[in-house]
């Protein structure tokens, strides 16, 4: 069945929230933050064949609000990302875990537990080990290799248009930078530092891959740089948008050209439209931060419409914003050079 989204124009703010609960296998922490809370660990679930629900429909003029829901079972502590059989892969602290939208969870890569995690064009995943300051290449069986070292305090990554992988955080000289790792060979080239001050955090592409922003720490800004073909940057950082908290950990962007910014000081989720203006998503207690954002599969319950955030002081819980648009990447194009 393909299911399309189609939204209008709200004329008042709200913000609705779902704490209704996910049926299905609690993996608890020791957290101190636990509530004691677990689902049914007898239930086996059913989350449906595994098919993609299709296109959004969306209208960049008149979004909804956004509705959030507070998911128990799925886990993720820093960063996630999806499979094709309707997995979300993030870990609880211990491994790297694949969760089910109804909350059924399964050990991935036993022992694995990574920062940032993203997914390459081949199907495979790309993770960042900070304890060992290394990129891990993972296969969808799990099986996973050493891609690059040298990447300390490596965090939050993006795989760009390109297919090559940009890490973010890192301190490979006096001055923290984003690398940028050929997925290929896992050569590392310094992609962007940025002005004393800031620390360059993660990065996504607009949607003609003409400009990139930039999240950082720090500051609470958000820069951008232009860049070519080759997607490396071709003039100097500038500032882009202010006044987002002071420690950014998620970035993503949709069809419209909109970022949103997960935010660790205000525990707060915030949108930049294309002129640079800001507005909160909402905002709340610390233990309900987003670590990390990512946009749904739209396979196996999981929202094409919605963004993902691991709650790392929550149990490593996860939140679903479901925001009425698609991806960026629906809509990106990349011109390379000759």
């Amino acid at each position: 069945m393909v299911a399309l989204f189609l939204f209008s124009a709200c004329s008042t703010a709200s913000l609705s929230v779902d704490t209704g609960r996910h049926h299905g296998r609690d993996t608890d922490t020791a957290d101190s933050a636990d509530t004691g809370d677990t689902a049914d660990s007898g239930d086996t679930g059913d989350t449906g064949p595994i098919i993609d629900t299709g296109p959004v429909e969306y209208d960049c003029a008149a979004l909804p609000e956004p509705t959030i829901r507070e998911m128990e079972g799925p886990r993720g502590y820093h960063d996630v990302a999806f499979d094709d059989l309707g997995n979300l892969l993030g870990t609880d602290g211990r491994s790297l875990l694949a969760s089910t939208y109804d909350g059924k969870t399964s050990a991935f890569v036993p022992g694995l537990i990574p920062e940032g995690i993203d997914r390459l064009p081949s199907g495979d995943f790309v993770a960042t080990n900070l304890g060992q300051g290394t990129l891990e290449l993972i296969s969808p069986d799990g099986s996973h290799s050493t891609l690059a070292t040298g990447l300390t305090s490596g965090y939050q990554i993006t795989v760009g248009p390109d297919g090559d992988v940009y890490v973010g955080n890192v301190y490979r000289s006096r001055r923290p930078e984003i690398t940028k790792v050929n997925a290929a060979t896992g050569e590392l080239t310094t992609w962007l530092q940025l002005p004393r001050g800031s620390t360059p955090r993660m990065v996504q592409f607009n949607l003609d891959s003409t400009v990139a922003y930039i999240a950082t720490i720090g500051s609470g800004t958000v820069y951008k740089v232009a860049v070519g073909p080759d997607l490396m940057p071709t003039g100097e950082p500038e500032v882009f948008a202010t006044g987002i908290g002071s420690w950014h950990d998620g970035l993503a962007m949709d069809a419209c050209g909109n970022l949103y910014v997960a935010e660790y000081s205000t525990a707060g989720l915030y949108k930049v439209t294309p002129d640079g203006t800001v507005s909160t998503v909402y905002s709340g207690r610390t233990t309900k931060y987003g670590h990390g954002l990512e946009w749904g599969s739209g396979i196996g319950g999981w929202r094409k419409d919605a963004v993902y955030l691991p709650q790392p002081y929550d149990n490593s819980t996860v939140r679903e914003v479901v925001l009425g648009v698609a991806a960026a990447s629906t809509v990106r194009t990349w011109t390379p050079a000759p």
